[in-house]
């Protein structure tokens, strides 16, 4: 060749390293004009047209080029050309072929990789890196992408592994941190996943991908407040994140749901019809006890999205909570023709029929929705307290006690949490309340049974209750269950369980003439206010309660106007917060309510009790005091739907409706017999 040619090859070349590709290929023509054969030339030009993504002609030069030369160098090209164009087969081949010539270049298996990746052939890919790896142990981008295809083969200790062997080659790299905080969560190693990217954010503390992923993290670890934290980190590094603004809204709900409704709101601003906003906002303003606007929300985008089956579901919870249950069952046949098998829709159509009272159809459901869904604590749940309605303790307290999982008493006490049918004769028990305060005064009843079996008992409860039980139950050590818990205990045993770990059913209640005594110096302090210094029948009220919760239970105010005529009656107010009963009528009890020693001091200066289903109708039970017991058309299982009397309560009388949401008949009676007081 010419010193001309030689010349204008070097600077065809210079140009071709500095990134002037336009100029280099002009060169490389006239070089192939000149020299249509040299191998160099046709090599490095497709080189150039692979890095143009022109592989046709690639493939070309480099297919001419390999006939001319077999050297490895440029089978490897004509390899990469064939990857670069999607032929994956053909490219493996050329691959193992440059290898056979050379089997000692990384960048020959490394490449090789890539093709069998793109190829699926995911554990020869992984042969590969590793083959690589073995070649040149620094070779960063072969360690990383092994730890990718391992974690694509679920191989995650594997992964790991390699993963750590990254961050020695890289150790300021924040995706390796990334990826091997996702691979720590897989294997359930969450602490490791949120150093991991805790290390990934400490690199990169701009990337708000990571900040929402370590908020997820803190939120499967039950740490709700460094999730809550780096969800509002989130919306400083990217303010319009609906998603952080949802799952905010989310967390929030049981805790301050007012400050939830704030943020899916603002999420509703970003996406007005995003289907996980609309569903949540629902949600919300159902917590809130705002059914109307929870229903306005639904109708909407069910109109435009008339196949949303879960939309459906919610529209129904709701109608449950206002107490239309046929327009709620209504809602949860649509769900279920939209999702047949659904055990959430249909396990709501149940209780939709329960209330309803269509209690064959209710049962006959439940049987089914139990045989497919086994899992879920509100099925069972359900099932259980069907069964205990029915007096049957047998199938319902197993199923029943199933809520020991939902409210995390067995996570609490682990090992030591009761098991059915466990001796605890001579044993340190700890009694602990994960129910409502109602169901803790009504189970007291048993306690004195329990110290009769055990060594020692401690009762871990509501703070509202530990004065009145400390008083009643002296010989057991009573505290908050918020406060540290006990050591040196053998076993713990949920309030509601007592009868299932004695042995007992509900045939014969213990009892029932009452087991709670007021503090006698309050009740003898009160009696002496001017309040309570009358000659007329003292009537305590407690008719409405948190709507959340006690739902079809509370009782309309406007309707106990016909009572309030009594002249042989004074009426008090037992109702706390916002719900006291403000009438002139009605003397408003709040001043002298703490906890429920001033209650039960406050019962036992009335004559009769009127209530809806609550702890104040557990308590004046409880205490022997008269009670009018105002129940709905279906009320809760401990009832066992008598229509009068309760074997709990001797001196508790019922007043249920006999009609669903019919009120004014149970009002009438109670006033018939208030009137012959």
């Amino acid at each position: 060749m010419s010193v001309n040619y030689k010349e204008l090859f070097d600077q065809a070349f210079k140009l071709h390293n500095q990134g002037n590709l336009i100029e280099a290929e002009k060169l490389y023509n006239i070089l192939l004009q000149m020299s249509p054969e040299d191998f160099s030339v046709l090599n490095l030009y497709g080189l150039l047209c692979i890095a143009k993504k022109d592989t046709k002609k690639a493939i070309s030069l480099l297919s001419k080029a390999v006939v001319l030369s077999k050297a490895p160098a440029v089978i490897n090209n004509l390899a990469k050309a064939h990857l670069s164009s999607q032929q994956y087969e053909k490219a493996i081949k050329l691959f193992e072929q440059a290898i056979k010539l050379n089997p000692k270049d990384d960048d020959y298996y490394y490449s090789m990789a890539i093709a069998c990746k793109k190829a699926n052939k995911l554990e020869k890919a992984a042969d590969c890196y590793k083959k690589a790896l073995n070649i040149n142990p620094d070779n960063y981008n072969a360690c990383y992408n092994l730890v990718v295809i391992y974690r694509d083969l679920k191989m995650y200790k594997e992964a790991i592994q390699i993963a750590n062997k990254c961050i020695y080659l890289k150790p300021d790299t924040e995706e390796v941190y990334s990826l091997l905080s996702y691979l720590y969560e897989c294997v359930n190693d969450l602490p490791s996943a949120i150093k991991s990217l805790e290390k990934a954010i400490q690199i990169t503390p701009s990337q708000y991908l990571f900040v929402y992923n370590l908020a997820v993290l803190y939120s499967k670890i039950g740490d709700f407040s460094n999730s809550i934290l780096n969800y509002k980190k989130v919306l400083l590094l990217k303010p319009d994140s609906v998603a952080a603004l949802v799952n905010l809204s989310t967390l929030y709900r049981k805790r301050d749901p007012n400050l939830a409704l704030s943020y899916i709101l603002e999420a509703r601003k970003l996406a007005p019809k995003a289907k996980n906003v609309v569903l949540n906002l629902a949600q919300i303003y159902k917590d809130l006890a705002k059914n109307k606007e929870s229903i306005e929300v639904l109708n909407e985008f069910i109109e435009a999205n008339p196949k949303s089956h879960d939309a459906y579901s919610v529209l129904a919870m709701n109608y449950m909570d206002i107490g239309e249950y046929k327009v709620a069952l209504d809602n949860y046949e649509k769900a279920v023709s939209l999702s047949p098998e659904n055990p959430s829709y249909l396990h709501g159509k149940a209780v939709a029929l329960k209330y309803l009272g269509k209690t064959n159809e209710f049962m006959k459901l439940m049987q089914y929705v139990l045989s497919k869904d086994t899992k879920t604590p509100e099925v069972s749940i359900t099932m259980g307290m069907a069964y205990l309605a029915e007096k049957n303790f047998e199938k319902g307290m197993p199923l029943y006690r199933i809520r020991n999982i939902q409210t995390n008493f067995d996570r609490m006490f682990g090992s030591r949490a009761w098991k059915p049918f466990e001796d605890i004769s001579g044993k340190n028990v700890v009694l602990y309340s994960n129910c409502g305060l109602g169901d803790t005064i009504m189970y007291a009843r048993y306690f004195k049974l329990v110290q009769k079996k055990a060594k020692n008992v401690v009762l871990q409860t509501d703070a509202g209750l530990v004065q009145i039980l400390k008083n009643n139950f002296k010989d057991i050590v009573v505290f908050d269950k918020s406060a540290v818990g006990i050591k040196g205990f053998d076993v713990a045993i949920p309030v509601m369980d007592i009868p299932y770990v004695l042995g007992m059913d509900f045939s014969k209640i213990p009892l029932s003439k009452g087991y709670i005594k007021a503090d006698k110096t309050i009740v003898k302090n009160l009696s002496k206010t001017d309040m309570f210094n009358t000659k007329l029948k003292k009537v305590g009220l407690f008719l409405q309660g948190n709507k959340r919760i006690l739902k079809n239970r509370s009782l309309p105010l406007d309707l106990i106007k016909p009572i309030l005529k009594n002249k042989n009656v004074k009426f008090f107010s037992l109702q706390i917060g916002a719900d006291y009963i403000k009438n002139e009528n009605i003397v408003d009890l709040r001043p002298y309510i703490n906890d429920y020693n001033d209650t039960a001091a406050l019962l036992a200066n009335m004559d009769i009790v009127v209530t809806i289903d609550s702890s104040i109708a557990h308590m004046a039970g409880a205490m022997g005091i008269q009670t009018y017991l105002v129940l709905p058309f279906t009320p809760e299982w401990r009832w066992f739907n008598d229509d009068k009397t309760t074997p709990w309560y001797d001196s508790v009388k019922i007043y249920k409706q006999t009609e669903i949401g019919d009120w004014k008949s149970v009002i009438s009676r109670i006033n018939k017999d208030l009137k012959k007081l």
